[in-house]
């Protein structure tokens, strides 16, 4: 299938690696030119280079306001518009309640919900400048259920789903706006997180219905046809891509 996205341009966020990464891939694989963003520098230029031509990259810190703001401003003294933006931004860190501070939450408030409102906000100017702009918000399994020793992201990223859902009304039919929601896709981040024994990594194959964790090159092209003009009927949609993890009815 033809996605049509030659000659297009896509801002995807947190992207020298994981998630991220693998929907710049995807892109590129497709004909679509690609922005990416990280706060490492070094990162960002393997990242580049292993894209090919079609990508360029900005050093951005997407927990502050005015990093995101330049990283705009930087690509609108560039390019009239953007066709697309994949909001990504990691994970918070794990931890329980008690654990938590009060400036554990605001890191992560900023992280998780404030860099999806800032890159919006900034990139509309952009985005409506396009024939089929489109945006992806990429939140986690945690929005349909919590997961242990992930409070933050139970908690922050389901406001993410909430703003989708209202922005579906409000940008419509201008802008098309849709959430993937990943399970468990083998990153660095994910082995971070089942780091501490084999037997997690076990517990979690056997709940998934497909028997693994899911392959960044799984999720990608997912992402590239969501953020597609193919996909131009498909808004204020949630996707899962978790290999049947979530079992709920809704």
């Amino acid at each position: 299938m033809d996605l049509n996205l030659k000659d297009r341009t896509y801002l995807v966020t947190a992207a020298s690696r994981g998630l991220g990464f693998s929907v710049a891939r995807a892109l590129v694989d497709e004909g679509a030119e690609v922005i990416i963003c990280g706060r490492n520098k070094d990162s960002l230029k393997k990242a580049t280079t292993s894209l090919g031509e079609l990508a360029q990259y900005f050093v951005a810190d997407l927990s502050k306001k005015d990093d995101i703001k330049a990283l705009v401003k930087n690509i609108g003294s560039q390019i009239l518009h953007i066709d697309g933006l994949f909001v990504n931004a990691g994970g918070p860190p794990p931890g329980t309640f008690a654990k938590l501070t009060d400036n554990d939450w605001k890191k992560a408030f900023d992280l998780t919900l404030m860099s999806a409102v800032w890159l919006t906000r900034e990139t509309l100017h952009l985005l409506k400048k396009s024939d089929s702009p489109s945006i992806l918000y990429s939140t986690s399994i945690s929005v349909k259920q919590p997961i242990d020793n992930l409070l933050l992201s139970n908690a922050l990223r389901p406001a993410v789903i909430g703003m989708m859902r209202t922005l579906a009304r409000e940008l419509a039919p201008d802008i098309r706006v849709n959430a993937i929601c990943p399970g468990y896709i083998y990153t660095e981040r994910v082995e971070e997180l089942m780091a501490a024994s084999e037997s997690v990594v076990e517990n979690i194959n056997t709940r998934i219905p497909l028997g693994r964790l899911g392959k960044p090159e799984e999720f990608g092209p997912v992402c590239a046809f969501l953020l597609s003009p193919i996909a131009s009927y498909i808004h204020g949609a949630l996707l899962l891509v978790d290999g049947g993890l979530y079992q709920g009815m809704m």
